[in-house]
């Protein structure tokens, strides 16, 4: 196997922070330099607040590192190639357990590279953060180097992944804590999974910070697909500071706090995760017998991205069926989907064999349904254990 560290990594990285600092402006972020020793190589988990995540930790973080990045990120286009070359991300294929990712994992941390993931594999959708799959434990035993653990503060708030604006307010990052190698081996495994746990939680709507903005609640669609007073599916609006139903008129305000008020007495949520939590119940107790077309858009694009160069397969109409899920003309069976993630704002992906597939929709589609509902209907989904990330338990007895 050839050498993953290479002399050009240590070159480019410097010509990185500039561009990083400048991107921390826009963003409202700020952080310090962290001093380490410099003989020591290290294993960095973070939470995942933002996509410029990598280049916030890298100011930080002044060495070479070698990011787990989705394989969403390659492509043929010059700027990505370079990028790649620079920097060397290790690829990994969203939705699977990529063993290829892992022996890359331990070649570059053999060679001396300090390695960084973000094990919620996730960017935050909203104000909690993802599910941590407890391979992580496995990852760290197998490595054998000293952990940082990095928190982000306020990235949720300042662009809110289903959001389009930047917000202002306030955005940080930091080492929260290092563990050595030590300490880790004097954890059980039960013990290391709940300090990596508790160690990564950041809840942006906990901090008391506001986040100024005239669209606050813009593009909620993107993740909100059901009206809790009327129960009906695809009938949310967005518009500047508020989001309402078409059906039954239900309005409510998204605060600077990151927080729900409504004049609605059958309003009930606070934060946005209630709100979302509600829609994990309505698709757990959705009679999948009544419901013919469990969800449907209009005007959507399918490509085939199992290649670096996207191809475009298909598109009209995209609609769920119990087995089938159809894009135009195109069509596969659900019983093939064995994976999926939601992408930037109005992108959802898939994969189904050794194909990888991306649908694309307008600026206000919703992707995430169509991901919970694969925890319903697609059995290689529910036989691994459904999709944790995204909040459904697989157990629908």
């Amino acid at each position: 196997m050839k050498k993953y560290v290479k002399f050009r990594h240590k070159f480019y990285f410097p010509f990185l922070r500039p561009i990083a600092r400048l991107l921390a402006r826009r963003y409202h972020f700020k952080t310090k330099k962290e001093v380490l020793d410099k003989k020591q190589n290290y294993l960095i988990l973070s939470n995942h607040q933002s996509f410029l995540d990598p280049a916030f930790v890298a100011i930080s973080i002044r060495r070479p590192i070698y990011f787990v990045a989705s394989d969403a990120l390659w492509s043929r286009k010059w700027y990505i190639r370079l990028l790649l070359y620079a920097f060397g991300p290790i690829r990994i294929r969203k939705g699977t357990a990529d063993i290829s990712c892992v022996r890359t994992l331990y070649a570059a941390v053999k060679e001396g590279g300090t390695v960084a993931i973000f094990p919620e594999g996730n960017r935050q959708w909203n104000d909690s953060c993802f599910h941590i799959e407890r391979s992580v434990v496995k990852l760290v035993r197998l490595l054998k180097v000293p952990v940082i653990l990095y928190n982000f503060h306020g990235g949720y708030g300042v662009q809110p992944r289903w959001g389009k604006s930047i917000r202002k307010g306030k955005y940080t990052g930091g080492i929260r804590e290092i563990l050595s190698v030590e300490r880790l081996n004097g954890m059980n495994d039960d013990e290391l999974y709940e300090k990596i746990v508790s160690g990564l939680r950041v809840i942006d709507s906990e901090s008391g910070e506001k986040y100024r903005s005239k669209e606050r609640a813009e593009y909620l669609e993107r993740e909100l697909f059901v009206c809790p007073k009327c129960g009906l599916q695809d009938t949310l609006v967005s518009r500047g500071n508020e989001i309402s139903c078409t059906r039954c008129g239900l309005t409510a305000s998204y605060g600077e706090d990151l927080r729900f008020t409504s004049a609605d007495p059958a309003f009930k949520f606070e934060r946005l995760i209630d709100w979302y939590e509600d829609q994990l119940r309505y698709v757990r107790e959705l009679d999948l017998e009544k419901r013919k077309v469990l969800c449907s858009d209009k005007h959507v694009r399918l490509f085939d991205k199992t290649s670096e160069d996207r191809t475009l397969l298909s598109e009209g109409e995209i609609f769920l069926e119990k087995e089938r899920l159809t894009v135009g003309e195109w069509s596969i069976s659900t019983a093939e989907i064995f994976g999926g993630s939601a992408n930037d704002g109005n992108k959802f992906s898939f994969n189904a064999g050794e194909k990888s597939y991306i649908v694309i929709g307008d600026e206000r589609f919703n992707g995430i349904k169509y991901l919970l509902f694969f925890n319903r209907v697609c059995e290689q989904i529910v036989k691994m254990g459904g999709d944790k990330y995204y909040g459904l338990d697989p157990d629908w007895s």
